[in-house]
C-alpha cells in the first residue's frame, strides 16, 4: 500500500492434456437493461453497515475518484456479448472512449508475449526446458554459481521461475532517452542489470526482467523486431486490429493520468520494455487473443499453436511462493466453477484487468486511464461479477468504530518511510472523522475510517492502517500497512 491462488484446469483441457467436456452455451448478447444494471451496480470494497445494500452508478465513481475514462468487455468463448466506452480519453474531455480506443495494457501484455513464443516454440522447435542462452544471440543471461547446475529456461522465464530481479519497469517519459532492450538488461534505464539473484527452477519470483530475455528472444530466434513479429503472427492472424506494440502509436488513444488527474507529460510513458509492459490495445481486442487461446486449447483446426503448447500456458508451474498461482505468461486464479485464467496490467497512469472462466465459458476485460482506475476498475468488475456469479473481488463488512477529533488529531502528522530517501507521507484529518494519508511523491491518497483499536480502513481499496505505539509510553511512533510495510512518525 505504501508503495505504489490454485488453479484447476478442468473444462477446455485437463492437466493430462486430454479435451474435457465444455460447459453449458454461455450466456447471449446482454440486453440494454441489463447493462444498465451493471453500470449501476456497483458496490466498494468494504461495506459499512450503514451503507448495506447501497449501490452506486458508474458514471459517479469515475467522477468522485477522478477517472476520465474506463473501457469494458464481457465475452464468451467465441464472441464479445457486450463492449463499451466510458467517459474521455484525456481529462480535457476532448475525445470520448469508445470500444476502439486503445489503452496501455501493462501486465496483460505478458501473456500475449507467451502466446508469440509459443509460435516461435512450434516454428522453430525450440525446447522450452533448454538452457535460453543456447538460443539467444545478441545478449546473454549473466552466468554466475546460481546458475552452475540449474539454467535460465523459456518455461522457467515464462512462469516467473527463472531466478531473476527485476520486477516492474517505471516507463520513461517522451522528452527523457528511451534506452533499447539491451539497454534495459544492462541497467542502463532506470531499473537494475538483470540478474539471477536465487537458483533458477527454485521458486516463482515475479520478473517482468525476465520478459525482456523473451524480447531477445523472439528478435534473435525470428530475425525481425519483436513489435513486427508480434503483428505478424499473432496479431493480425487473430484479427486484433486496435491493437499494436509500436511504443508511440497515434490516432485512437488514450492518455494516462496521474492520481491528481492530470495528464502524464508527453500523454503516456514508454516502454521499451516491449515484451512485459508495451502493448497497446482495447478490450474487444483482448477478447480476441483469448479466443485464439481457446481455439488452441480445444485444438481447433488453425489454430496458432498446438493443444499441448496452450495447456502448458495454463498450467500453473507449483513452485514455492507463488507458483500455483502462475502457468506459462497467464495468472491463474480460483477453484472449481470461478477458476479463471488471465492478468492484471499496471503502467503509469493505466490499469487494467483479464480473467476468463472455463467452466462459465465467460470473460471479463477493464482498462482504465488513471492511477486511480484502480479502485473503479474493481467495482466495475464486482458489479459484472455479481450478475454472473464469478467471485470477483468479495466485499467485507466493517462497522465503523467512533472516534474522536482529538485521537484523530493525536496521528496527524508527516511521517517518512525508511525504505526510500525524502520519501514522505502526510496525515491529516477529514470530514467524516476520516483519516487523510496521502504519499506526497505521487499524489495517492487513502481515505481511512476507524473499524477497530489503533486501526483504520480504505472503503474503497480494503487497504488497512494500524497505529503503532511505544509500548511503555504510548506514544505513536508509526503506522504499518496489512502487507507489512511501515511508515515512521517525524518529530517536530
Amino acid at each position: 500500500m505504501f508503495r505504489g491462488v490454485t488453479f484447476v484446469v478442468s473444462s477446455i483441457v485437463c492437466c493430462s492434456g486430454a479435451v474435457a467436456q465444455l460447459a453449458p452455451r454461455p450466456v447471449a448478447d446482454l440486453s440494454a437493461a441489463e447493462a444498465a444494471g451493471i453500470e449501476k451496480g456497483l458496490v466498494p470494497r468494504v461495506i459499512l453497515a450503514e451503507d448495506a445494500g447501497k449501490t452506486y452508478d458508474l458514471h459517479e465513481r469515475m467522477v468522485l475518484f477522478g477517472v476520465p475514462g474506463v473501457s469494458a468487455a464481457v465475452f464468451d468463448d467465441h464472441h464479445v456479448i457486450w463492449a463499451k466506452g466510458y467517459g474521455s480519453a484525456d481529462s480535457r474531455r476532448l475525445r470520448p472512449v469508445d470500444v476502439h480506443t486503445r489503452f496501455q495494457a501493462a501486465s496483460i501484455s505478458k501473456p500475449v508475449t507467451a502466446f508469440a513464443v509459443m509460435t516461435l516454440v512450434q516454428s522453430k522447435g525450440l525446447d522450452i526446458d533448454r538452457d535460453v542462452n543456447d538460443y539467444l544471440r545478441t545478449w546473454k543471461v549473466p552466468e554466475n554459481d546460481l546458475t552452475r547446475s540449474e539454467k535460465v529456461t523459456i518455461r522457467r522465464l515464462l512462469s516467473h521461475t527463472a531466478g531473476l530481479n527485476v520486477g516492474g519497469f517505471a516507463g520513461y517519459e517522451k522528452t527523457r532517452t528511451i534506452p533499447s532492450a539491451d539497454d534495459v538488461l544492462n541497467g542502463k534505464g532506470n531499473s537494475p542489470a538483470l540478474r539471477v539473484v536465487t537458483v533458477p527452477g527454485s521458486k516463482y519470483s515475479y520478473s517482468g526482467g525476465g520478459y525482456v530475455v523473451l524480447q531477445k528472444l523472439i528478435e534473435d530466434q525470428s530475425g525481425m523486431p519483436f513489435g513486427r513479429y508480434l503483428q505478424l503472427h499473432v496479431l493480425a492472424p487473430l484479427h486484433m486490429t486496435d491493437s499494436t506494440f509500436d511504443p508511440d502509436p497515434e490516432g485512437n488513444v488514450s492518455r494516462a493520468h496521474q492520481f491528481d488527474g492530470q495528464p502524464y507529460p508527453g500523454g503516456w510513458h514508454v516502454y521499451p520494455e516491449l515484451a512485459p509492459a508495451g502493448l497497446w490495445t482495447t478490450p474487444s481486442d483482448v477478447a480476441k487473443f483469448c479466443f485464439g487461446v481457446l481455439k488452441a486449447l480445444s485444438g481447433t483446426r488453425g489454430a496458432l499453436i498446438s493443444q499441448s503448447l496452450a495447456g502448458e500456458m495454463i498450467r500453473p508451474s507449483g513452485k514455492p511462493e507463488g507458483g500455483n498461482g502462475y502457468g506459462l505468461g497467464f495468472e491463474l486464479r480460483g477453484t472449481g466453477a470461478t477458476a479463471s485464467f488471465g492478468h492484471g496490467g499496471s503502467n503509469a497512469g493505466f490499469k487494467s484487468e483479464l480473467f476468463y472462466f472455463p467452466q462459465r465459458r465467460i470473460g471479463v476485460i477493464l482498462m482504465t486511464n488513471s492511477e486511480n482506475g484502480r479502485v473503479v476498475r474493481n467495482e466495475l468488475a464486482r458489479s459484472i461479477s455479481n450478475k454472473f456469479g464469478l467471485g470477483l473481488f468479495p466485499t467485507r463488512s466493517v462497522t465503523r468504530l467512533p472516534v474522536s477529533a482529538g485521537e484523530l488529531a493525536a496521528i496527524v502528522g508527516r511521517y517518512r518511510y525508511p525504505g526510500a530517501e525524502n520519501y514522505f507521507f502526510s496525515a491529516t484529518s477529514g470530514a467524516g472523522n476520516e483519516l487523510v494519508l496521502k504519499d506526497l511523491t505521487t499524489g495517492k491518497t487513502n481515505h481511512l475510517i476507524a473499524f477497530d483499536r489503533d486501526k483504520f480502513i480504505d472503503r474503497y481499496t480494503g487497504e488497512e492502517v494500524a497505529v503503532t505505539r511505544e509500548t511503555a509510553t504510548g506514544e505513536i511512533t508509526g503506522l504499518r500497512d496489512n502487507d507489512g510495510d511501515a511508515l515512521l512518525r517525524m518529530k517536530g
